[in-house]
């Protein structure tokens, strides 16, 4: 919070009191951080995208009397109800807009004044403040300011209940201050909107990771938090790694989205952290208290936290409303158009839009490029899509998997006489464990060879589609955005059925000599796939969980995907070992992504993620979740 000096005060006070009766009122209309009389008076009535004074939905919980409140079984719309700015009480005033009133010391003792607000949902969104001493006091509607206050003029602060929502509050409101002195009137007024929800891009620093810590927690589930936390730490990263308590649900990245708000402050944008839950509320039990949990653990006097709940259709793609299928494209400009903080991307699944885009395109900030993930089981934009800082004239790159050039990769590694070599190469592991929470078993390793690969019948068609939608989808980012080839970076990677490819047990049925193809009309009939314990992704309990069943065309990442890590500082990633074919001593997936990533000069650091996260149809970046620097201004 912030106003004007005392001796900006006094001259003021002198220019209002040489005039007629006269109402001022003044705020960050430039908003350089200051109120100043002669920077922030034009255009003060008009808010534009350019100028006009912002403020911010205070919404954190800076006692966390409300987290605390939160059960398992509080209803969804209850969840977001109660916050700082929930009542009329100020909690935190660093989070308070500056307004003030201009002094005028030759108003009579018979002066009134008020102050008011204007707009579509403005009495019940906004609060004002005035300040008297060293406390704040809220404003009611019927107010009437005396001529003492008014000689030497208010200094008022103004918050918001809410953010900007479709179809409600656009975040607009006008402020009106009414002056009256011995039959004289006068009015003047102020146009101000509620900041932006902004989401996050890996051209912002990292600054905090989350991993999701279960109730019952496997030995593999823990060597993966494990390893991030020791990761994070020699990565230079100061805050620990936070154990978001997320019950049943590994899945932190689709749990929520780490986001901010901001308006310019006398040092610098004043930032709060808002965490945005996933709109998914029918279904999954463990995912609807996750997402509770949201708002009863991770909110603070410097977090706040959102939702946008959609109307319950149990007919509804789960994963598309999930945040690992939210990413962000850093700033750019495209066909006149300036995009300073990015564009959302998320992808919709057979027309069907992910209900979070409405929320997203309300902010006005970071308008959404909409893709075709219809070809994936779970559906999800970070399955195949990233995008890098690079020392390039647009100053990041867009990275993508790319099917065809792994499909090329398997197919040499055959003509070359590696067909019988593994084509996954990870060994059992020390953390390996014969359980998972739950009932079922698994400790199976597939033995698959490159040779047992590109005999399976539609194994290489599955993969030509996968590259097929995968162009489609790259065609739409560079129609948004002006990307061409030269800034996009392809990674080697296979992908397969959700519930085919690694099997313990296919040997058992398959002739090596075998080879069956779409292509060439019906497959030989053979006895269906009957895995050890468990194909290599998914489960009964898991596949319910997280609604990840889906049709034959629907695909998964065959090995662990290097596209979908955790993109750290300085040069530093974090991506799931892919454990791909050893060929001459080296995984030759591994060694066509090291390529890549070191062309951008980023080095990669490869963890397991094979038994806890992969074979659930999930990665690195599933698992995790960040937050970002947000003190550059975004206006």
């Amino acid at each position: 919070m912030y106003c004007l000096g005392k001796a900006a005060v006094m001259a003021l006070g002198l220019v209002a009191s040489s005039r007629a009766l006269e109402a001022v009122i003044l705020a960050d209309t430039n908003r350089d951080g200051k109120l100043d009389i002669k920077s922030d008076a034009e255009g003060k009535r008009t808010w534009t995208e350019d100028r006009g004074a912002l403020f911010m939905a205070n919404i954190a919980d800076t006692d966390r009397r409300c987290s605390e409140t939160i059960k398992d079984d509080t209803p969804f719309p209850e969840l977001d109800k109660c916050n700082d700015a929930s009542d009329n009480i100020l909690r935190n005033s660093k989070f308070l807009a500056p307004l003030q009133t201009l002094p005028n010391s030759g108003l009579t003792d018979a002066a009134q004044g008020l102050v008011t607000v204007s707009g579509e949902f403005a009495n019940e969104k906004v609060r004002i403040f005035h300040k008297i001493g060293n406390d704040w006091a809220y404003v009611e509607d019927s107010r009437v300011f005396k001529a003492a206050e008014l000689r030497a003029g208010l200094e008022l602060g103004m918050d918001a209940r809410d953010v900007r929502r479709p179809n409600e509050w656009d975040g607009r409101v006008k402020v009106y201050f009414n002056l009256t002195d011995n039959g004289e009137s006068a009015a003047d007024y102020v146009e101000l909107r509620v900041a932006p929800v902004l989401i996050h891009h890996h051209l912002q620093e990292l600054t905090e990771v989350y991993v999701a810590s279960l109730d019952r927690e496997s030995v593999g589930t823990k060597q993966f938090s494990d390893f991030v936390e020791k990761y994070t730490a020699e990565a230079g990263i100061k805050a620990p790694v936070v154990k978001f308590k997320s019950v049943a649900d590994r899945w932190a990245q689709d749990i929520f989205e780490t986001g901010y708000t901001s308006i310019p402050g006398p040092d610098g944008p004043v930032v709060l952290r808002i965490m945005v839950r996933s709109s998914q509320v029918a279904g999954d039990w463990n995912r609807q208290k996750s997402g509770r949990k949201v708002f009863s653990q991770l909110r603070s006097a410097e977090v706040g936290a959102v939702q946008h709940l959609p109307p319950i259709k149990k007919d509804r793609p789960w994963g598309i409303d999930s945040l690992g299928n939210l990413e962000t494209v850093p700033p750019h400009s495209h066909n006149g158009k300036n995009y300073p903080n990015g564009r959302a991307v998320m992808g919709s699944q057979n027309k069907q839009k992910p209900h979070l885009v409405a929320f997203l395109e309300a902010q006005e900030a970071q308008p959404p490029i909409e893709l075709d993930t219809s070809f994936l089981k779970v559906g999800h934009v970070d399955e195949f899509m990233q995008f890098l800082p690079a020392n390039n004239a647009r100053g990041w790159v867009m990275v993508v998997d790319d099917p065809k050039a792994a499909l090329d990769m398997f197919r040499k590694a055959q003509q070359d006489g590696f067909g019988k070599t593994p084509a996954m190469s990870r060994p059992h592991m020390s953390y390996d464990t014969e359980f998972l929470t739950g009932d079922y078993m698994y400790s199976c390793l597939p033995s698959d060879s490159i040779d047992d690969l590109l005999r399976i019948w539609n194994f290489e068609p599955k993969n030509m589609h996968a590259a097929e939608q995968i162009q489609l989808n790259i065609d739409i980012m560079k129609r948004e955005t002006g990307i061409t080839d030269e800034d996009i970076v392809r990674i080697p990677a296979l992908y397969f059925r959700y519930d085919g490819g690694w099997n313990c047990r296919r040997k058992k049925y398959w002739s090596p000599s075998s080879k069956r193809s779409e292509l060439d009309g019906e497959p030989e009939v053979v006895p269906p796939f009957e895995p050890e314990v468990m194909p290599a992704f998914g489960s009964e309990e898991v596949d319910s969980q997280l609604g990840r069943r889906a049709v034959d065309n629907q695909l998964v990442a065959f090995h662990p995907a290097v596209i979908n890590g955790v993109v750290y500082n300085n040069g530093k990633y974090l991506a799931p070992n892919p454990w791909g074919p050893v060929i001459n001593g080296s995984d030759i997936l591994a060694a066509a992504s090291n390529e890549q990533y070191g062309k951008l000069g980023f080095e990669v650091t490869y963890m397991d993620d094979w038994f806890d996260h992969h074979k659930h149809a999930g990665e690195t970046h599933c698992g995790t979740n960040v937050a970002r620097d947000a003190s550059k201004k975004w206006w």
